[in-house]
């Protein structure tokens, strides 16, 4: 009979390096399990974000399978979406039910279409869609000095008595209209840090009739930043204001269209104004809210001033900001009031009006 050797048992060093190895995948196991769970995925929210699904979709998707009841009461035309669907779009950024998200970073030119028009107005399509105004070379090139304090004007009656809700402010202080700057050196290229000839008239005009309203307010008339660094230093003074102000509820950024006249005038009741357009930041958490504040406004406006809107339209960061400060506020917009070539009355009537409307929107989420 052969006699089996017996096996060698394993040498304490290996023993005691094979616990080692045991313990340290261990270790590093559980500090990545805890660093993942730190993390924070923000994509799936943008995805829904971007999503736009209908609500009777909505509901399809997440209470259909639970309730085969909620299946029967939607329309079968409706576009089907499920899960893979958002994968797909949180992972590649692209929707097969939108074009652009192909071809966009593709063709040259074609970014112009990552803007998208929630609500189009009279006339508005994608060749004249609302655009920031190029700055003058010497707003380039150079970074204006910050402008001397000015003597205060009175505040419009009682303003300084309420409740202050709104924050008007504007990112391009410099912007203004031509027939503002007639005979000036800077009539070409309608900018002026002037602030009684330029955006921040329309903010002045909007205050004094939100005052007339009841409704308290606060004007920033802030500047002396350049171009391509004015949503940072504007953001800087929006924050400081809610710091100081915790009532501020409504973040008004008011800019002017860089569209020519045909685009931007409008006639009703045989008075010529400056049309408006609300641009809303898809690149933000509150853009829902945002683009609901804007409708809200629209329908106002369309009932007293047909006609007056151009559109509601949303920009990604691919074509502008994307943000626009709009996440530091649920009631957060930028407004185009005019372009280049309006005049000072147009402009006014235009301010008047959308203040009027801001005012009616206010006082009924407030009831």
């Amino acid at each position: 009979m052969k006699h089996r050797i017996p096996p060698k048992s394993p040498s304490l060093f290996q023993e005691l390096f094979s616990r080692y190895v045991f313990l340290l995948i261990l270790i590093y196991g559980m500090a990545i399990l805890i660093i993942v769970g730190q993390v924070k995925i923000n994509f799936i929210d943008e995805a829904l974000q971007k999503a736009e699904w209908p609500s009777d979709t909505l509901l399809r998707e997440t209470l259909g399978n639970e309730n085969v009841l909620f299946n029967h009461a939607v329309k079968d035309t409706l576009p089907t979406k499920n899960i893979y669907h958002l994968m797909l779009e949180a992972m590649t950024d692209i929707r097969f039910d939108d074009v652009r998200s192909l071809f966009g970073s593709e063709l040259p030119g074609f970014s112009l279409y990552n803007t998208k028009i929630f609500i189009a107005g009279e006339g508005l399509d994608y060749t004249n869609l609302p655009k920031e105004s190029p700055p003058p070379p010497e707003i380039i090139l150079e970074k204006p000095s910050p402008k001397k304090p000015e003597k205060k004007k009175p505040e419009p009656p009682a303003n300084s008595n309420m409740k202050r809700v709104v924050f008007i402010y504007h990112t391009h202080p410099w912007e203004s209209y031509k027939p503002a700057l007639k005979g000036e050196k800077n009539e070409a290229s309608a900018t002026s840090y002037d602030s009684d000839r330029n955006v921040a008239m329309d903010g002045a005009k909007v205050g004094e009739v939100l005052s007339e309203n009841g409704i308290g307010f606060i004007h920033d008339k802030s500047n002396g930043w350049g171009y391509n660094e004015a949503y940072q230093a504007s953001r800087k003074v929006v924050r400081a204001a809610i710091k100081k102000n915790p009532d501020v509820t409504y973040l008004i950024d008011i800019h002017r269209d860089s569209a020519p006249k045909t685009f931007t005038t409008t006639s009703i009741r045989q008075s010529r104004y400056a049309r408006i357009s609300f641009i809303i930041g898809e690149a933000n958490p509150n853009y829902s809210a945002n683009l609901y504040l804007a409708k809200q406004l629209k329908k106002h406006l369309d009932k007293r001033y047909p006609g007056l809107v151009r559109g509601v339209v949303g920009k990604t960061k691919y074509d502008g900001n994307g943000i626009y400060n709009q996440d530091l506020s649920k009631n957060a917009l930028l407004v185009e009031i005019g372009g280049v070539d309006n005049t000072v009355d147009e402009v006014s009537r235009a301010s008047e009006a959308f203040a009027e409307a801001l005012s009616a929107v206010i006082k009924e989420r407030t009831k």
